[in-house]
């Protein structure tokens, strides 16, 4: 596996409608890219954010993690990438 890229922040107004998501148990429809770079979309409740090492991660409630720069969309709006 080849070296990740730098992590880039994404928008705050974003990283807030993900946070109420979170506290409303609402499912949503989420693209994201994968490790292996593959396009990924589900329809989930999101469970919890993580911070760790200055990266910003999404948890689902499968356990699986994507890291916040890697989502496309969230219920079909597209996430700008920086505040």
């Amino acid at each position: 596996m080849g070296q990740q890229k730098k992590y880039v922040p994404i928008d705050c107004n974003f990283y807030d409608r993900i946070e109420a998501a979170i506290v409303l148990r609402k499912v949503v429809q989420l693209a994201y890219w994968d490790e292996s770079g593959h396009n990924v979309l589900v329809e989930t409740r999101l469970k919890d954010t993580l911070v760790t090492a200055g990266e910003e991660f999404l948890i689902l409630p499968t356990g699986d993690s994507i890291r916040m720069d890697r989502i496309i969309s969230l219920d079909g709006e597209a996430i700008p990438k920086s505040c």
